[in-house]
């Protein structure tokens, strides 16, 4: 329970920290499974959770929100009912915000390596090359 009242965790987590603590399989099974029976380890509200926090706060594309789920040991099938709720259009905003506050501090440098960072911090937060290229889009106007 201590572990449950820091943050939230899935059913992996969990039984991953009672099996290092020393715990036998069948104890940790029948703990995960009453936590479980509790609501008190419910992986579907915390992918659902997760995808928030990962858009919201940290601005993170569609395979950035994978990884972060996976990390957590999330399940496959979950994960993959998750991100069907991750629209392109929210994902091309994600991506434009966060273009734009980097911007603020980039201004002095060349074009060509404004573009370079920017592409490159996009990437490693998981956006496709396609919402890459419609957030580049439409800071240039439309102009690509």
């Amino acid at each position: 329970l201590r572990l449950l009242s820091y943050r939230s965790r899935s059913r992996k987590e969990l039984t991953e920290r009672l099996v290092q603590k020393g715990f036998d399989a069948d104890t940790v099974d029948s703990i995960v499974a009453a936590l479980e029976q509790e609501g008190l380890v419910r992986d579907n509200a915390l992918a659902s959770e997760l995808l928030r926090v990962a858009v919201e706060g940290k601005g993170l594309g569609r395979e950035g929100v994978r990884a972060l789920l996976i990390k957590r040991g999330i399940e496959r099938e979950l994960i993959k009912e998750t991100l069907s709720g991750l629209t392109k259009e929210t994902e091309e905003e994600t991506a434009l915000r966060l273009v734009e506050k980097k911007l603020k501090t980039l201004k002095v440098c060349p074009e060509d390596t404004v573009r370079q960072k920017l592409w490159g911090l996009l990437k490693r937060r998981g956006f496709s090359t396609d919402v890459i290229n419609t957030a580049f889009k439409s800071l240039n106007g439309g102009k690509g």
